[in-house]
């Protein structure tokens, strides 16, 4: 396993700095160690006290992991002062692998973490040092000394910073757009790369340039190129801020965890749900409930929002003879209408994240009554402004009939012109859908 080199400050909130830095190493695959170079009291809000660490013990921090377990990649953040910096520049300055530095010169709630004594001594000896450097736009107008308006300036910014003898430079987070943030890396050789995604409708969180240089020194410790390592940099931090939290009572907290949590769950669901769909397709008489339109059966993730949040059978579970067979794999936002029933379901009781649709008739409606709490609507009734907008049918009908009995598990509408009429069954999983389904199938 490769190792990642952290010399940075403590942020008891822990959004930012060294706890910041460990939770992304550990997401991204490295083993994380540290190199504490202040002790910050600070939250969502702001930033109370700084108790610098003293030279002395930051060298030997950084000297203990070197020896011992020699770091594929270093990232420096906070340094606060003269001192500090001194003994990372000598700590550092014959090291042969990739140094990331984060220029952090204040806090996101406005708290200096850099001296104003250490500023030129930062950029004459960390600055030289280091194989990339990552300031957001305000920290690159502050080393650049220009402003940053357009794309240009981002880029003029840049150069100037690479003169200062930063090897590459990206400068973050440049607002050119209404819809998108763009990314401005400027490598070794001169050659600029833009690495752009769509604006996250949020104004400022705590922590991301922190993920994003701790990201970074991940990748490169792994063995990726400067851009593989900025790229993936930028879509992992992407994520972490959509996924931002809000714990206190000042900024959001970036969620450097979200990735991995996601991607842990999207597995959970994809493999629960192939599995309980081959059940499905074994039950004796399964293929009678199947309606015209055919079946699909769903696993939402606990937070889902929209279909593709969503898990379904690619191309339904279809009626061949006497069976019904899934037509091909399960995948994310292979679903439409039952998705938008369960996504509009767990709005109002987020515990069932399951439903399969099958066919109604008089017959069966009268089984799931006699079995479950059941309830439907009237979709000749939903307003014209629900029938215009594409997709909105179900999330109306569920919505409405959720409203009239809340512990419904069962929902079915009678159809419309042009629209089959349909029983849509809920539960908090899939096997729990199936155990209702086999109860229905004994009575059918």
């Amino acid at each position: 396993m490769k190792v990642a080199l952290s010399i940075a400050g403590s942020d008891s909130g822990a959004g930012a700095g060294i706890q910041a830095d460990l939770k992304t190493f550990s997401a991204l695959g490295v083993y994380g160690c540290t190199a504490i170079t202040a002790i910050t009291a600070q939250n969502t809000k702001k930033v109370t006290d700084i108790l610098e660490v003293s030279p002395s013990v930051i060298e030997r921090q950084i000297q203990s992991v070197m020896t011992d377990m020699p770091p594929a990649a270093i990232k420096v953040g906070m340094v606060y002062s003269k001192q500090t910096i001194d003994v990372v520049y000598r700590s550092l300055k014959k090291s042969r692998v990739p140094v990331v530095l984060d220029p952090i010169l204040a806090a996101g709630t406005g708290a200096k973490l850099l001296q104003d004594d250490a500023y030129d001594s930062f950029v004459s000896k960390l600055i030289p040092t280091c194989s990339l450097i990552t300031p957001n736009r305000m920290e690159a107008e502050k080393l650049a000394g220009t402003k940053i308006r357009t794309e240009s300036d981002g880029i003029e910014a840049a150069k100037r910073i690479r003169k200062l003898g930063a090897e590459n430079v990206i400068v973050k987070g440049g607002h050119f757009g209404k819809s998108h943030v763009t990314d401005l890396l400027l490598d070794s050789n001169g050659r600029l790369t833009k690495i752009a995604n769509p604006r996250v409708n949020i104004k400022e969180s705590h922590g991301s340039g922190c993920n994003f240089s701790s990201a970074a020194t991940a990748y490169l410790a792994r063995g990726m190129t400067i851009e593989e390592a900025c790229r993936m940099a930028n879509e992992y931090v992407h994520i972490a801020i959509k996924n931002a939290v809000t714990i206190g009572k000042g900024l959001p907290v970036t969620n450097p965890l979200s990735a991995i949590h996601r991607d842990a769950n999207r597995y959970c669901i994809l493999t629960e749900l192939q599995q309980t769909v081959e059940q499905l397709s074994a039950i004796n008489g399964m293929y009678k409930l199947i309606p015209e339109t055919q079946t699909n059966f769903v696993y939402a993730l606990p937070d889902a929002s929209e279909i593709s949040d969503v898990a379904g059978v690619r191309g339904r579970i279809v009626r061949v003879g006497d069976a019904a067979i899934p037509a091909s794999y399960v995948e994310f936002g292979a679903s439409k209408h039952v998705a938008s029933a369960v996504i509009a379901y767990m709005s109002v009781n987020p515990a069932f994240r399951s439903a399969i649709n099958v066919k109604l008739d008089d017959r069966l409606v009268k089984i799931c009554k006699l079995l479950f709490e059941v309830a439907s609507y009237d979709r000749s009734k939903e307003p014209k402004s629900i029938k215009r907008k594409e997709g909105s049918s179900i999330s109306w009908g569920t919505r409405h009939a959720v409203a009239t009995n809340p512990k419904t598990e069962v929902i079915y509408h009678a159809g419309d012109i042009g629209k089959e009429p349909m029983i849509i069954i809920f539960g908090k999983n899939p096997a729990e859908v199936i155990g209702k389904i086999i109860a229905i199938l004994k009575k059918y």
